[in-house]
């Protein structure tokens, strides 16, 4: 049976049918990038928000109040920058300017120019809200819509978290039947429809497995009695398989959790949404171009490590740079996205070169779902985070990404090497018995085939 190089190479070279298969499959990412992202956007939360109580919407009426007059006449301030340091935050709470007929005052008391003034000491009693939110913004996003704010906070963290759960169903059910054997046409269209998983890793191939988009089924097909009941056991039962395993599984988790978490805090930091997001956008651009130069030159273990660490470095200085300089927070932070987007692209490489071909649907389906786990975990962990301290998710991705940088150089090297075939084959690799992309495998019969 030909190993996975030589069906690569028996499919030829990189032609015009590839090049427009790749280019379709390109483009299913900017649809994607919509669907990921456009959170950022529909999510964004208006800084000026407040609880809007009987009372004041009759006031507001017959004093004939903007909104922005409203909002600086009955609604509470913001008190403290942490939940230690203030009684609450008054966006969560409204005067209870109903008060006002209980007390000394005659009722119609509360006036246009001051209405606090019919409380002593202006100091009129807080409750929590109960509904009546209003908004000061050009235009509404789901938060406003849905009044997904205070008490109701977290279901905007678990919009993003569903679409998350959804990669990690697909993930798991439709990676495991891209490994099993499908000698019926019906069971083999259904099990090609992987997600876009799939489609990333094609995306970032290197040289010596660029040639994988072959018209003809039975030239890049493999079929074999050990592809057909991959499980989790598989993948941990060496050292070296098991070693693997699990630095893929957190270094997957740390770029799902740092790269998805960098992007939806542009939505809460206060600057120009739309320029900053642009910004962090652009930068994905030299980021693909450095990975092209650096992995061919350097090999992918040291690229891999030091992008982690920038961007944990990056995250941890942005956390303490003090808020009058801006553009060096800014510089600093386009940095730490340059260095989470090169760690991103190149795990789905390093993924897929280092898993059996018996096995690499499976493994690279197994450290996706911890991905996609990530990204469930990614806005809770940014948006109640920052709740406390708008910069402690940057500690924490900080940490995360330095760690994860640590670890990835404990996994062999894999530049040049053919890709592996076999469990054996993964436990030789970075050893003298490696085989280099290009040179020719010796020919491996298993029992079943005799």
């Amino acid at each position: 049976m030909p190993s996975f190089d030589e069906a690569l190479q028996r499919a030829g070279e990189f032609g015009r049918f590839q090049r427009r298969v790749f280019l379709l499959l390109c483009l299913t990412g900017v649809t994607f990038a919509f669907l990921f992202v456009g959170v950022v956007f529909l999510g964004s939360r208006p800084d000026h928000y407040w609880c809007r109580g009987p009372s004041a919407a009759a006031l507001a009426e017959r004093c004939g109040w903007s909104p922005e007059e409203e909002w600086n006449r009955t609604a509470p301030p913001r008190l403290g920058p942490a939940p230690s340091e203030r009684r609450g935050d008054g966006r969560c709470q409204r005067y209870l300017l109903e008060a006002a007929n209980a007390s000394a005052a005659a009722p119609g008391a509360l006036s246009c120019a001051d209405p606090l003034a019919a409380f002593p000491n202006h100091s009129a009693p807080l409750v929590p809200c109960r509904g009546g939110w209003r908004y000061a913004q050009a235009h509404s996003t789901i938060v406003s819509e849905f009044d997904l704010v205070c008490v109701n906070a977290w279901m905007l963290d678990l919009t993003q978290a569903i679409l998350n759960l959804g990669f990690l169903a697909g993930a798991f059910t439709l990676g495991y039947a891209a490994d099993r054997v499908v000698p019926e046409s019906p069971r083999w269209l259904i099990t090609r429809k992987k997600g876009d998983k799939a489609l990333k890793i094609l995306r970032s191939v290197a040289k010596c497995n660029g040639k994988y988009l072959s018209p003809n089924y039975s030239e890049i097909t493999v079929t074999d009695e050990e592809v057909s009941n991959p499980s989790f056991l598989d993948l941990v039962r060496t050292p070296q398989m098991r070693k693997c395993t699990l630095i893929l599984m957190f270094a997957w988790f740390t770029s799902a959790v740092v790269y998805q978490g960098l992007v939806m805090r542009l939505g809460i930091t206060g600057g120009n949404l739309y320029i900053d997001f642009f910004i962090s956008g652009v930068v994905e651009l030299p980021g693909a171009l450095l990975i092209l130069l650096t992995i061919e030159r350097f090999g992918r273990r040291l690229p891999f490590a030091a992008s982690n660490i920038v961007a944990g470095v990056a995250c941890l200085v942005t956390a303490f740079l003090p808020e009058g300089v801006p553009w060096l927070r800014t510089t600093v932070a386009t940095l730490g996205r340059l260095g989470i987007t090169m760690a991103f692209e190149i795990v789905y490489l390093v993924n897929s070169e280092l898993y059996p071909t018996t096995l690499r649907n499976f493994g690279v389906s197994l450290c996706s779902g911890l991905c996609d786990f990530g990204g469930i975990i990614a806005p809770f962990l940014l948006f109640r985070l920052a709740a406390v301290w708008l910069e402690l998710p940057l500690i924490i991705f900080g940490i995360l990404a330095s760690v994860c940088g640590a670890l990835v150089m404990l996994l062999p090297e894999t530049k040049g090497i053919a890709l592996p075939e076999t469990v054996d084959d993964v436990e030789k690799l970075g050893s003298p018995h490696s085989y280099k992309c290009g040179r020719k495998k010796k020919t491996q019969v298993s029992r079943s085939h005799l």
